[in-house]
């Protein structure tokens, strides 16, 4: 349990992109990914429906920035969020069927992705967001 404790700390800190606000989401996502990760077939569907309750939310709030703040690519980055959700509910489907080796696949694979969409599609938008929040302050 401590590598893997380690290993998702190590990993906050190389996926913070300098915006608080979505940085502390991204802390939370990873701790929920490291605790499913960490679930035994009693815990699992608990931890995954509190990751899912939370990547709503999570979602939600970017996709509301991308639109108060007009972001040129909202469409792809919204597609993308809303196919995992996809792809989470249908493992939880899987899962309450008692396939718990998808379940099990989810919580080694959802880091990963996370890690490659934090890369680029969120460090565009934290980018975007940053630039938004200094113009809005040198112009006022």
């Amino acid at each position: 349990m401590a590598g893997i404790l380690e290993n998702n700390f190590a990993q906050q800190e190389h996926l913070m992109l300098d915006f608080e606000p979505m940085d502390a989401i991204h802390r939370e996502f990873l701790t929920l990914c490291a605790a499913l990760a960490q679930a035994d077939q009693n815990a699992y569907l608990e931890r995954l429906d509190a990751l899912i309750a939370h990547t709503v939310l999570h979602f939600e709030q970017e996709n509301q920035w991308m639109q108060v703040h007009d972001f040129p690519s909202a469409g792809c980055h919204r597609r993308e969020h809303n196919a995992v959700l996809d792809v989470i509910r249908d493992v939880r489907t899987c899962t309450l069927q008692g396939d718990f080796e998808v379940g099990m696949r989810l919580a080694q694979e959802l880091p990963n992705w996370f890690s490659h969409h934090v890369d680029t599609m969120d460090a565009a938008l934290a980018k975007f967001l940053r630039e938004t929040d200094a113009a809005a302050a040198t112009a006022a």
